[in-house]
């Protein structure tokens, strides 16, 4: 049995039908087969399941907010981590001082809970000095990072390798059956512990890792289930 971990946005889901088809097309035959497919995303569930039920997209376990959650294939959490309330208040204060819109995150859905905060969310504009503040940020014990619109801030101890290891702990999986693939500088981490490979198109902080390169997820998909 083979356990494949994969990102979600430009790696699973792209913009190309006919790619997103096939890539669909190769997971069902990966499960059907009697392999584990994670799904590994910085967004939060409610967002992700959004696409995941318009294109009927299968997964054995959800792991959302860089790893502050963990879903079973019945969509039942099985792991949350939370961010503390110091922590969160630390963080709203940098975003403060920087003049940087947020929100607070619980996994689902915006909230005004901090008691129920896994993740703080920065908005970013033109106006902002999102690398000043990513710096600020990662002294203060959070690990965060740019996307393509937000500055993304959970617990220093949140991320998509640290996830893996709790969801093969709490799953009693074997770990040695388990690969990665993505593109972006959240799944550096888990890229470097784990067998795997990247998206030809990739953050360039990827770049020195020595994984293979490929096209699209079906490829990789193939060529696993095929060795």
């Amino acid at each position: 049995m083979l356990i494949l971990a994969s990102d979600f946005d430009d790696t699973l889901f792209v913009k190309e039908k006919d790619v997103l088809e096939e890539n669909i097309k190769a997971i069902k035959k990966f499960i059907t087969n009697g392999n584990i497919f994670c799904i590994i995303t910085g967004r939060n569930y409610s967002y992700l399941k959004k696409d995941l039920n318009k294109y009927n997209i299968p997964y054995s376990y959800l792991i959302c907010c860089d790893g502050a959650k963990i879903f079973n294939n019945m969509d039942y959490c099985i792991d949350t981590y939370l961010l503390s309330e110091e922590k969160i208040n630390k963080c709203i204060k940098v975003l403060e001082e920087e003049n940087c819109k947020y929100y607070l995150d619980d996994g689902y859905n915006r909230t005004f809970n901090k008691n129920d905060t896994i993740k703080v969310v920065g908005i970013i504009d033109n106006t902002i000095d999102k690398e000043k503040i990513i710096t600020k940020l990662n002294k203060l014990n959070l690990y965060s990072y740019l996307s393509s619109e937000h500055i993304n801030i959970v617990d220093n101890s949140v991320n998509k390798l640290n996830s893996l290891k709790r969801l093969i702990n709490i799953e009693q999986l074997d770990i040695n059956n388990l690969y990665v693939i993505g593109n972006e500088v959240n799944d550096l981490e888990m890229l470097k512990y784990f067998d795997g490979a990247v998206m030809k198109k990739h953050s360039s902080i990827l770049n020195d890792l020595n994984k293979k390169e490929y096209d699209y997820l079906y490829q990789y998909i193939e060529e696993l289930s095929n060795n």
